[in-house]
């Protein structure tokens, strides 16, 4: 794990933000053409089905060996699907889940580009772009300013993964808990919230946004509790990878920039 993403506020990506972003392309791919979807395992494998499903366009897999830094199509049928993409003037839609400052995307688009030729037909999709990725995305959410972690990312799964968060202090030992969650209490608009929605700092709203702003920054959340619509419309427009709930008769609604 690269400890210069776990300094950074931890943005939760999941599911359901990522069938979101998908429909959000669909009209744009299909109006790109495109024919064929490639999705890099094994992160890209989930977005590349979710996408196949959603255009009805078949869809296969590039197997990418990190130690060898070699990407393989092993289902040869994918090479006619190819061509009689380029004969069609259709596009491949290239998928993985994130565009970092690794190879695995490089080197894959490089290995789909040495039998496509024309790099016009060529179109790469992530779920999470870095600014300084080695690849540039068509289709992505830019994460410049976030550490997204994907569900598949969630858990710690080796020594030297939990070693590099303990160090970053993003997260804690003892329990891997690595959420900041604020509730800013309103008389106006009482929250209630249930005894299992755990809130990390609480902070009081008397009319001065300024100061809830400034709380919000100080603080750095991943979660905000928080009934008041103009707060929320401030919040997500400065932070808009921050997770908002409004809670209505102790039941929680999520609210994203994104919807």
């Amino acid at each position: 794990m690269n400890t210069e993403f776990t300094r950074l506020p931890v943005y939760f990506y999941g599911y359901d933000d990522i069938e979101t972003f998908c429909l959000s392309k669909r009209e744009q791919l299909v109006q790109e053409n495109v024919g064929l979807i490639l999705g890099i395992l094994r992160g890209g494998a989930i977005p590349a089905l979710m996408l196949s499903q959603m255009l009805g366009l078949p869809v296969d897999f590039v197997h990418y060996d990190r130690q060898e830094a070699r990407a393989e199509i092993n289902n040869k049928k994918v090479f006619e699907l190819v061509d009689a993409c380029i004969k069609e003037g259709k596009r491949i839609l290239l998928v993985d889940d994130v565009a970092g400052v690794g190879h695995t995307l490089a080197n894959c688009h490089d290995y789909l580009l040495s039998f496509v030729k024309d790099e016009s037909f060529i179109r790469v999709l992530t779920l999470v772009h870095h600014a300084n990725s080695r690849t540039e995305a068509h289709h992505c959410k830019d994460c410049s300013s976030v550490h997204a972690v994907l569900p598949w990312e969630r858990y710690v799964t080796s020594r030297q993964c939990l070693d590099d968060f303990v160090k970053a202090e993003a997260a804690l030992l003892e329990d891997q808990h690595y959420k900041k969650t604020l509730a800013i209490d309103d008389s106006a608009y009482p929250l209630n919230l249930k005894e299992e929605w755990r809130v990390d700092c609480r902070v009081e709203f008397n009319g001065d946004y300024h100061s809830v702003m400034d709380a919000v920054r100080t603080v750095g959340p991943e979660e905000i509790y928080c009934n008041n619509e103009s707060l929320i419309s401030a919040i997500l427009s400065e932070s808009p990878f921050v997770i908002v709930y409004k809670t209505i008769n102790q039941r929680r609604f999520r609210i994203s920039s994104f919807d």
